[in-house]
């Protein structure tokens, strides 16, 4: 198997993140463009759902992949450091809470992809190192969103968990069932493709795109700007 050092990243997990970022960017710059009425755009064609949902597939999918990695560096007994990283990236989630309270204040978020995120880490990070269960669990808990997708309530505390209430309506959702599914599947991949922080192959990939891997190391700095640099941009653009 290819051996890798403690402190070496495994540059094609960085690029698929980098791919997610290319996606992501791509559905928002989109989005944005409807929404702020610079032209007139399907939101809802198949092309564009799939791009937004892959990226985000892909982002929560490498979320999994980087706890076993992590887990196989770091070793048991380290859950307070991931304790303290959920509670950090959840904080964030509040201050996007905050910003799209004020603007565009309509479909505000309130639990998105860095809320789950943030508690996903705390959650599933026991499942690290161990296949069998994470992918158990993974089944089960994929199985128990779609049964509860469907379903309303009449009270908005259980937006998180995936129960929504009567027209419930936000910018970003991203509910505990089922996407910590895609979590532990990620968790169950990693163990399985690096086991021991190794790779199970041999081989180098023959290539690499340090532009793909730069973008997925600094994924979370990007995340924060992407949105105000493309609305400032396309509003520019509508004003000169």
């Amino acid at each position: 198997m290819g051996v890798a050092s403690s402190s070496e990243r495994f540059h094609e997990v960085d690029a698929m993140r980098g791919i997610a970022v290319v996606m992501m960017i791509i559905y928002h710059v989109i989005f944005d463009l409807n929404f702020l009425g610079a032209m007139e755009l399907d939101m809802n064609s198949s092309l564009l759902w799939l791009t937004g949902r892959l990226a985000a597939f892909l982002f929560i999918f490498l979320v999994g992949v980087s706890l076993s990695l992590s887990h196989s560096r770091r070793g048991p007994g380290s859950h307070g450091h991931y304790i303290k990283r959920g509670i950090r990236i959840f904080l964030y989630g509040l201050l996007i809470t905050a910003v799209t309270w004020i603007y565009p204040h309509e479909g505000f978020i309130v639990f998105g992809v860095l809320h789950f995120i943030g508690v996903a880490v705390i959650i599933t990070y026991p499942f690290a190192g161990r296949r069998a269960l994470s992918v158990i669990a993974a089944l089960l808990v994929l199985a128990a969103g779609m049964w509860i997708s469907g379903l309303r309530v009449d009270t908005p505390f259980f937006v998180w968990l995936g129960l929504k209430p009567h027209g419930f309506c936000t910018l970003d959702y991203f509910p505990l069932f089922p996407w910590l599914g895609v979590v532990l599947l990620g968790i169950f991949t990693g163990d399985t493709l690096y086991p021991g922080y190794r790779r199970r192959w041999k081989r180098e990939f023959p290539a690499r795109n340090h532009t793909l891997e730069f973008l997925g190391k600094n994924s979370l700095a990007i995340y924060f700007i992407h949105q105000p640099v493309i609305l400032a941009f396309i509003w520019f653009l509508m004003n000169i």
